[in-house]
């Protein structure tokens, strides 16, 4: 696994703990509020076009490049 790839999965697993136990959490008289779901999905985003990235460089294909030459 890259290292692309792990931080997508750890940016999923924050997710699921937001989405499963809410954003702040309370313990007897504390409360932390774990990230915003928000950046998360952002950044979740940003990690899967990562992932993407490697893995089409991987098999060969890169990324598209358009260039267009003045005349």
């Amino acid at each position: 696994m890259t290292d692309a790839q792990q931080r997508l999965a750890e940016v999923r697993a924050a997710i699921s703990r937001v989405l499963k136990n809410g954003q702040r959490l309370r313990r007897q008289d504390r409360e932390v509020q774990l990230a915003e779901l928000n950046s998360l999905r952002l950044t979740e985003k940003q990690y899967a076009e990562e992932v993407a990235a490697e893995q089409a460089l991987l098999q060969g294909r890169g990324r598209n490049r358009i260039s267009y030459v003045g005349i």
